[in-house]
């Protein structure tokens, strides 16, 4: 695993001031995916906007991590809609 690709849990924790299970719940939950390395917690670096976002919603609207899992899968749902309305107009566009 190459270093400079992930970012420690808690590091991220201490700069964002989020305890660690929080970020472990997010693993929980299949919102993050989190590597061992010698018994330290590490996520891609990819990942940091979407647990950013995530610590967000935790703090500044006190959401739960199960509430968290749902707003994340509910994201996730507008987010191929919206694809398939694209790819849907890109279809239209092509038969006008």
């Amino acid at each position: 695993m190459k270093q400079e690709n992930y970012i420690s849990v808690k590091t991220f924790c201490e700069r964002h001031g989020v305890g660690e299970s929080f970020v472990y719940a997010m693993y929980e939950y299949e919102i993050l995916q989190v590597e061992y390395e010698e018994d330290e917690g590490k996520f891609h670096i990819e990942d940091l906007p979407l647990l950013e976002k995530m610590v967000r919603l935790h703090n500044e609207l006190d959401i739960n991590p199960e509430g968290i899992q749902a707003i994340h899968h509910l994201l996730g749902q507008v987010e191929n809609l919206q694809q398939e309305v694209a790819s849907l107009k890109k279809k239209l566009d092509t038969l006008e």
